[in-house]
């Protein structure tokens, strides 16, 4: 899990994404490989850690659509599931900036104005903890999060 996180932080430059063309083969391998094992329920373990949890999040969103996985959509909505879920027990609380702006991915995905309220509430709340250099990109995100509340 760690190295995985590792991986997908080096190659997301501070909130930019990550291109699938800049990855190396055997680094594509290895996310197949973990994504599989999370759709057949061998990374269970996972949910149990903020990191842990951030890690599926990843695997069932961004890295299944980077992956073109034919299962993309049903793995977003358990995305999303993980991501509320790991709201309710605060586990976002106890990472750092970048990674929960992950974390709360499947939020500003969803198609839910529950969802986008309470991504509203939480980007909110982050712009309070952060450091002023790296408001202007929470802000950027906020301010985008608003317009599809409309």
């Amino acid at each position: 899990m760690e190295q995985f996180l590792q991986q997908w932080f080096y190659h997301y430059e501070k909130g930019d994404g990550v291109d699938i063309t800049a990855l190396k083969p055997d680094t594509l391998t290895s996310w197949q490989q973990l994504l599989s094992q999370a759709k057949q329920g061998q990374l269970e373990s996972w949910k149990k850690t903020p990191p842990g949890r951030l890690g599926l999040i990843l695997l069932m969103g961004p890295i299944a659509h980077l992956l073109d996985d034919d299962t993309a959509l049903t793995l977003q909505t358990t995305a999303r599931e993980l991501c509320v879920s790991g709201v309710e027990r605060g586990f976002d609380t106890q990472l750092e900036p970048i990674q929960r702006r992950c974390f709360y991915d499947p939020l500003f995905y969803s198609s839910k104005a529950d969802d986008k309220a309470l991504l509203l509430r939480l980007l909110q709340g982050m712009q309070s903890q952060l450091a002023s250099d790296s408001k202007p990109a929470w802000s950027a995100w906020y301010k985008q999060a608003a317009i599809t509340l409309q």
